[in-house]
């Protein structure tokens, strides 16, 4: 048996026995949900230090196909290392924690971290930069900044106005799971995937939001009212995906992110809709 076997053999009863009275996978996608941000290790290529990590701070969101991703600078230094190696650990851990803080769940996402390009930008980058990143319909790319601006209200300025780029990890090779002691195990990364964002959910999306424009524009309404704290002309749901929804108001004109809170499921939409304007109308 070769030492990749035994490693494997190791990962197997090392989940099973942390999978015992719990779901690793969907823990790390209640976390993800829950953080806002976490610390970013890339390879550095910083004279003297190359080949070192390389860690920093960043905000992050999720995509609608269950992929975290950041907004970060062409100038910035975790930039350069992604643009040399795209290997990279998106590292989350308990916000709060009390007491010893190993005592509480810690996470790491490994992968591959891939710069993403809007149709109308791509004119802005070099032909061998452009071949290595993921271009994006503009409207994509604005659903993904209305995700991102939930978290990080300030974000839109730095699309706008400086060389900000967004960056996704397209891809998530492993993920080490740490929940407490004897609560840790390695999860191969589609499984979380999957957990962040159900694959089924998608063949409904479509169907649901066509739903909520034809007879729940009132709904809507109350959600903005409440949430938002605005009164719009009308109001459209543009997108749909297991950690929320988008609304797009008019008169105010505002494209804006309401979260579920969790990740759901495709059969729990209709309920969390109405958790969702519950909430709202105990704010109004």
């Amino acid at each position: 048996m070769s030492d990749g076997d035994n490693e494997s053999g190791e990962v197997k009863l090392a989940h099973e026995e942390a999978n015992r009275n719990e779901n690793p996978a969907s823990l790390v996608a209640q976390w993800m949900e829950e953080s806002t941000y976490g610390t970013l290790s890339t390879i550095s290529t910083a004279k003297g230090v190359e080949g070192f990590p390389h860690g920093s701070i960043v905000p992050f969101a999720i995509s609608s196909d269950g992929y975290p991703y950041i907004l970060i600078a062409e100038i910035a230094a975790h930039t350069k290392n992604l643009l040399n190696s795209s290997k990279s650990c998106l590292f989350l851990s308990h916000p709060t924690p009390e007491g010893d803080p190993q005592s509480h769940w810690r996470v790491g996402l490994m992968g591959n971290f891939t710069r993403v390009v809007s149709d109308s930008r791509q004119s802005e980058l070099s032909s061998d930069k452009l071949e290595k990143s993921l271009i994006l319909p503009d409207e994509e790319i604005d659903n993904m900044l209305t995700r991102y601006c939930h978290r990080v209200p300030s974000a839109e300025s730095y699309l706008k106005t400086h060389n900000f780029y967004f960056w996704k990890m397209a891809s998530i090779e492993r993920v080490r799971y740490i929940a407490g002691f004897g609560r840790i195990c390695w999860i191969d990364g589609q499984e979380v995937v999957s957990e962040i964002s159900d694959p089924d959910f998608q063949s409904i999306t479509h169907e649901s939001i066509e739903h909520m424009n034809e007879d729940h524009e009132d709904a809507m309404l109350d959600i903005c009212e409440g949430m938002s704290k605005i009164k719009p002309k009308s109001v459209k749901m543009v997108d749909l995906d297991p950690g929320g929804l988008i609304l797009h108001t008019k008169e105010p004109e505002h494209k804006i992110y309401y979260s579920f809170g969790k990740r759901i499921k495709p059969e729990q939409v209709r309920i969390e809709i109405i958790n969702l304007l519950k909430r709202s109308r105990k704010l109004m």
